[in-house]
């Protein structure tokens, strides 16, 4: 049957449309509600989606990007929600936000291949729940917000780390056209097990932001957790030491998991609610691989207390592993030794224990008390680690009077996994709690967060801040994940290399109808 044909400026006839595929129910037309889906943590000043639609397939996808473009609508995929780089806001108006949310399917697990593929929606905490009973784990790590945070998201916005364990993606294009990635895409052949076959296709659509298509089925290669495990972690007098032992340590190639955190990090990170600390001790006991193991485990981080890092200026967190426990605490002597060289001195190593077990929260996304939160970051080689902390310190020394006379604090994490050092600056400020975050939040555990004023001054004088710090790393040559419409992609790059990307921009989306503003396409 011939659909009828649509005013693109009638919204009920728009949305009448929409109902037509994926029914009334995943269709949001009501004003508040879909202004909270056009935000996410920064709250811009932005434009609200026309509508909102739930797809529950490829198919769904298919018909919902056709009519976008019989309709002239921009569209804007949004997974977890979490981001904070205008990544699925509106441009403008005129827009269709896909909510992919219903595509939360894990379709399979093939222990014997070694890969899982699932929907796009799939959180981080569904894969773990999904793949640790079964002693395996994605290559490719998920951000600390994963229990909310999708793969798909991740595949988008390139989380740094090893995004060549996606094997390969289901993508729907603009046009509604659905193509495959990888083996995936042999027509006599269709397992997803290897991701090279001529050029690599997967990789194009890595990073894009949904600005080159929306993803609705990734695979993703997975590996068994290694028997021996150590946990590590060191106070250090400077940021600057501490950078020198983080690189020092990944040099030696032992360390699966490394961070870095700064005094308010280490003064907070330990003050958790009493119900979120008895699950994270739940999960340790559990997750350790032994009862016994798991239990000395939980009783170290009961034995460090709650201010156990609150004289410790810098610490350094490590994950160690092995083929066997004997493995893991011979490369842990070795960082060891490492961190002493830049004054490391022994801690209990409770955060790495915790994170092992329970990786992923949402609560660090505002401030203790309810501050609201926002980063920026750089991901430098290493060996520019300390020119980089030299820069930074004096730039945040020239501002502590602006951050002074607005009562904003400032934070650093700072990470490292064997080929780059990623440094994220944090700015913490008193400012009212949106709608869009309590929706992440126990709402009635934290109500009084609702009653925080606002605080524009406060707000103005960060994103400003937060903007030249943009910049200045973008000055040092750093290059940026989760790019979206903060980051400047297109004066980064050598014009002729972006004449590249802006050429395939062109050929698989040639009216710009998907995520326009993103990676500098308008």
């Amino acid at each position: 049957m011939t659909a009828p044909a649509v005013d693109p400026a009638d919204p009920a006839a728009i949305a009448a449309r929409a109902v037509s595929i994926v029914g009334a129910d995943n269709v949001v037309s009501d004003a508040d509600e879909r202004a909270v889906y056009s935000q996410d943590i920064v709250q811009w000043d932005a434009p609200i989606a026309d509508l909102v639609v739930r797809p529950a397939s490829e198919t769904d996808v298919s018909a919902l990007l056709r009519l976008a473009g019989e309709l002239g609508l921009a569209v804007a995929p949004r997974g977890g929600g979490l981001s904070y780089t205008r990544g699925y806001v509106p441009e403008k108006p005129g827009t269709m936000i896909l909510d992919l949310t219903r595509l939360n399917v894990i379709h399979e697990v093939n222990e014997e291949d070694r890969y899982i593929t699932l929907g796009p929606a799939v959180t981080w905490q569904q894969v773990m729940d999904e793949l640790r009973p079964r002693g395996m784990r994605t290559v490719l790590t998920g951000p600390i917000s994963g229990i909310y945070s999708t793969v798909g998201g991740a595949a988008s916005q390139n989380i740094p780390g090893s995004m060549d364990t996606i094997l390969g993606l289901e993508v729907v294009l603009a046009d509604g056209r659905i193509v495959h990635t990888g083996s995936a895409a042999i027509s006599r052949a269709d397992s997803p097990f290897y991701r090279y076959y001529g050029p690599d296709l997967t990789g194009l659509f890595l990073g894009d932001t949904g600005t080159y298509g929306v993803k609705t089925r990734l695979t993703l290669r997975i590996e068994r957790i290694p028997e021996g495990v150590a946990f590590g972690s060191f106070a250090f007098e400077t940021l600057s030491d501490m950078a020198a032992a983080m690189t020092d340590v990944s040099r030696l190639g032992v360390a699966a998991k490394s961070f870095g955190m700064d005094p308010l990090k280490n003064r907070t990170a330990t003050k958790v609610g009493l119900r979120e600390g008895a699950e994270t001790l739940r999960d340790v006991a559990r997750g350790s691989g032994s009862l016994v193991r798991g239990l000395k485990d939980a009783a170290r981080i009961v034995a460090a207390g709650r201010d156990a890092y609150d004289d410790v200026k810098w610490s350094l967190h490590l994950t160690v592993e092995g083929f066997d426990q004997r493995a893991a605490d011979t490369a842990m002597g070795a960082a060891r030794k490492a961190c002493a060289v830049h004054g490391g001195r022994d801690i209990e190593p409770s955060i790495p224990i915790a994170m092992r077990a329970k990786p992923f929260s949402i609560r660090g996304f505002l401030g203790l008390n309810g501050e609201s939160w926002v980063p920026v970051h750089g991901v430098f080689p290493m060996s520019k680690a300390r020119d980089v902390v030299r820069v930074v310190e004096n730039f945040f020394a020239e501002r502590q009077p602006l951050l002074d006379e607005h009562d904003i604090q400032v934070s650093y994490l700072s990470s490292i996994n064997g080929q780059f050092w990623l440094l994220e600056p944090m700015f913490y400020w008193m400012d009212a709690v949106s709608e869009f975050h309590m929706r992440y939040l126990d709402r009635k555990r934290y109500a009084k967060f609702q009653a925080i004023p606002a605080n524009p001054d406060a707000r103005a004088a960060v994103m400003r801040m937060r903007g030249e710090l943009r910049d200045l790393f973008f000055g040092l040559g750093a290059v940026s994940a989760q790019i979206g419409k903060f980051y400047n992609l297109a004066d980064a790059l050598e014009p002729e290399t972006y004449a590249v990307l802006t050429s395939i921009k062109d050929l698989l989306d040639p009216d710009r109808r998907l995520n326009p503003g993103n990676l500098g396409w308008r």
